[in-house]
């Protein structure tokens, strides 16, 4: 007959693999809702926002024209006391101005990929900390219920050796291995505490609000896997490029502050009894301070941005390859783990109890089986862990993070 600790064992084994099923059919597209919602209302989320205003703001202030008109009023008290109002502006014909707006427009969309880039970490640390999460909690569950099995096999074993059954080695082996799992049990409770204080500093969440999509859901369905198609949508290179126009538009800019620009000048007034107009122009000239050096500089950066361009750019190609290979190699190894474990987890416990109870099995070979079945279920969730891990680096260096979760959601 079947002992009650058995049964307990066999029905919490039911219940964990019932709740693993039904976290893998939760529709994705409730998650990826909640962490869309979730992200919005981030302090963080409207800090980017808040810094892109900034930027657009001042951007804005740097269009505005490069001369404002002045106003004179003179007065001269003399034979005859005269008065005057007058006008003046300074005309911008070497086009300062226009070279200003057309750094402007290079400034707007450096602010725009900045936000961008700046939303798409926020959105990478948030799933890594939510894949982190999932995984030590999963780990704790096993350990847990490693920790729980001991405890029973340790009561049965005890009331064995009472009976006869069994001698005393076989009770101190398995309070040996449930003194262990003691330690095993502490780091995974430790792990899941630091991923959820990890979580709540990311996401600002205790726990997730849909659980994460099965493990089929973290690979290309509507996103590229070509890494050298992906190489010209990276946010570090579009950074770069635009950095390199805004730097040719500073070189223009400084090279129009060498010119001079006139100033025209007109006035009305009256001398005693007399009317009199002027009109005024005056021209500075660029005798001393000639802006030669500041051009120079300019046209040493445009230089140096050029040349740093192409290094970035085969940086970014390294990072992209590595990224992809590192991802398919790791989803290889737990495709494989699957494929070697199937359900053999799911029957190995009621297996190795009942070859136990027949006495075909040593209670030291026993519990080294029970050890295994531990290993091997922590190994699959590492290499789950480490798949999703690599699935968010892939997309976060290819620039397709917000597209997969879209995906999700749609």
């Amino acid at each position: 007959m079947e002992s009650l600790s058995a049964v307990v064992r066999r029905c919490a084994l039911l219940l964990l693999l019932c709740a693993t099923g039904a976290q893998a059919e939760t529709p994705p597209g409730q998650w990826a809702g909640w962490l869309q919602q979730q992200l919005n209302r981030l302090p963080a989320s409207r800090a980017i926002n808040a810094e892109q205003e900034r930027w657009m703001a001042e951007n804005r202030d740097a269009a505005q024209p490069l001369y404002n008109p002045e106003l004179n009023i003179g007065y001269e008290d003399s034979a005859d006391t005269t008065r005057t109002v007058g006008l003046s502006q300074t005309l911008d014909w070497s086009g300062k101005a226009r070279a200003r707006r057309d750094a402007v427009v290079v400034r707007d969309t450096l602010a725009q990929l900045r936000a961008d880039k700046a939303r798409a970490s926020l959105l990478a640390d948030s799933l890594n900390a939510l894949v982190a999460f999932d995984a030590a909690r999963t780990r704790l569950a096993a350990t847990r219920q490693q920790e729980q099995q001991l405890s029973a096999l340790s009561e049965l074993i005890r009331r064995r050796e009472q009976a006869g059954d069994l001698g005393q080695v076989d009770a101190q082996l398995a309070w040996l291995s449930l003194a262990q799992a003691q330690q095993t049990l502490a780091q995974a409770e430790s792990d899941a505490t630091a991923a959820a204080t990890r979580l709540r500093q990311v996401l600002a969440s205790a726990q997730p609000g849909q659980p994460l999509p099965a493990a089929r859901h973290w690979q290309a369905v509507a996103v590229s896997t070509d890494a050298s198609q992906r190489l010209p949508a990276s946010f570090d290179l579009r950074l770069a490029q635009q950095q390199l126009a805004l730097a040719e538009q500073d070189a223009t800019v400084a090279g129009r502050q060498r010119r001079a620009d006139p100033t025209l000048g007109v006035s009305v007034g009256k001398e005693g009894d007399d009317n009199l107009w002027g009109v005024d122009i005056s021209l500075p000239l660029k005798l001393f301070n000639t802006g030669k050096a500041g051009y120079q500089a300019a046209l040493a950066d445009s230089d140096a941005r050029r040349a740093l361009l192409e290094k970035t750019r085969a940086d970014i190609a390294a990072r992209l390859d590595g990224a992809l290979r590192d991802y398919q190699q790791r989803r290889e190894r737990w495709q494989t783990w699957q494929q070697l474990t199937g359900d053999t987890l799911a029957r190995s416990d009621a297996l190795l109890e009942r070859v136990w109870q027949q006495g075909e099995l040593t209670t030291q070979n026993y519990l080294q089986a029970l050890n295994q079945r531990l290993d091997t279920r922590l190994s699959g969730i590492a290499l789950r862990e480490a798949m999703q891990q690599a699935w968010v680096r892939w997309l976060r260096e290819s620039a397709q993070l917000n597209d997969w979760l879209n995906q999700l959601a749609n």
